[in-house]
């Protein structure tokens, strides 16, 4: 990421290199930007970010995550500051590169210590997880795939076949519901979590994920990365301060 003083030209739509750049506006943030910057947008996209993770901080603070009340007021608050508020539905460039690019500024300034890098991490998990709720099971769909993320959709009879054993070991699942929801075969270290709360049911090695519980399997993949590319990004910078 370069610095410029030029003032950007703003553009409101997704068209050609642009929809290949930022193809889906909820990312795991694997690649950074390498575009110029000028110094006025990198301090507006900083406190911006900085202001929304403040506000995911109290939202979960004063309200209970997911409830109507806190989505309602976080998505005031993305909207306001112009970022991506339901992920993959929007077509704004501008928001996506902002989302982006912030990320990413704040990222190197809250690497510096232990302290920093936790409270980083745990705005940006929340933030993560209220917009991959947002996503219907379609865009959740295309999601995955975009990340890498596909797990094996259990056919019906597969399904009819384990009824009894998804419904024991799936809290909440009556027998009708187990016929009503799908189901993924995903490997056990994938789902140590729900493995660990006694959540899933599991065979030969894999966990058979109702829909409704993939959102922790995607939350714990992003954490690790998220976790691992914040101790890589303080070790870097260790490095220069020597």
């Amino acid at each position: 990421m370069e610095f410029s003083s030029r003032v950007r030209q703003k553009h409101a739509r997704l068209t050609g290199d642009r929809r290949e750049q930022y193809p889906h506006s909820l990312q795991f943030y694997l690649e950074p930007p390498t575009e110029s910057i000028s110094l006025v947008e990198f301090e507006s996209f900083a406190v911006d970010r900085l202001r929304l993770l403040k506000v995911v901080e109290n939202l979960g603070v004063s309200y209970i995550r997911g409830t109507e009340v806190y989505k309602t007021k976080l998505e005031a608050e993305l909207r306001k500051l112009k970022f991506p508020y339901r992920a993959l539905a929007e077509d704004d460039y501008e928001a996506r590169r902002k989302d982006h690019i912030s990320h990413f500024i704040l990222r190197l300034a809250y690497c510096q210590s232990e302290d920093l890098r936790r409270w980083f991490l745990q705005q940006e998990m929340d933030l993560f997880r209220y917009r991959f709720n947002q996503l219907t099971g379609s865009l959740m769909q295309k999601f995955l795939e975009h990340v890498n993320l596909s797990f094996e959709a259990i056919g019906e009879d597969l399904k009819n076949e384990l009824a009894n054993e998804l419904s024991a070991s799936t809290p909440g699942f009556s027998l009708p519901k187990v016929k009503e929801q799908m189901f993924y075969k995903v490997g056990l270290a994938d789902a140590v979590d729900l493995f660990r709360a006694r959540r899933v049911f599991i065979k030969d090695g894999f966990a058979y994920v109702p829909f409704k519980e993939i959102d922790v399997i995607v939350l714990n993949n992003y954490r690790t990365k998220l976790s691992k590319a914040l101790a890589i990004v303080a070790a870097e910078q260790m490095k220069i301060l020597e």
